[in-house]
């Protein structure tokens, strides 16, 4: 496979590119949830790598979910929370979080009238307005993803 630089796709503006819906993996809208595709690329053995802006507006939340790959969240700004492992964690401003493949998770939109910005790395990284970018976790699924 053969790497080269391409500006097309290696660079992207988080700040000024549009916003975009998410879906969940049903195609359901994620209400007051949008997003912006950054910078994507295959990395050595064909992996999708990429980063986005996540936008999460009061009253919006990720439900429980998981990613097939490991990301890694990085609050850029505003204050959310974060369920995982049976707990809830307060994120702010600065705040980075590591969640492992395939481990349960939800996204608790702000916790105050502004809204919470964060970067989202992942790899594999699937496009912003794909329904292939999460799994929602159902109950009946919700022991098999525990246990894995």
């Amino acid at each position: 496979m053969s790497l080269i630089f391409n500006p097309d796709e290696h660079i992207a503006n988080l700040l000024e590119s549009a916003e975009r819906t998410m879906y969940d993996d049903m195609g359901v809208r994620l209400e007051d949830i949008t997003g912006v595709a950054g910078a994507s690329a295959r990395i050595a053995g064909g992996l999708p790598i990429g980063v986005d802006r996540i936008i999460m507006n009061p009253g919006s939340g990720f439900p429980l979910h998981i990613h097939e790959g490991a990301h890694l969240l990085y609050v850029l700004n505003g204050n959310g929370g974060l369920h995982i492992d049976g707990r809830d964690y307060a994120l702010h401003t600065g705040d980075s979080i590591y969640v492992p493949a395939e481990y349960p998770h939800g996204i608790q939109g702000p916790l105050d009238d502004n809204p919470v910005e964060f970067l989202a790395f992942g790899v594999p990284h699937h496009p912003i307005d794909s329904h292939t970018r999460m799994t929602m976790v159902r109950e009946s699924a919700t022991s098999a993803a525990v246990t894995r």
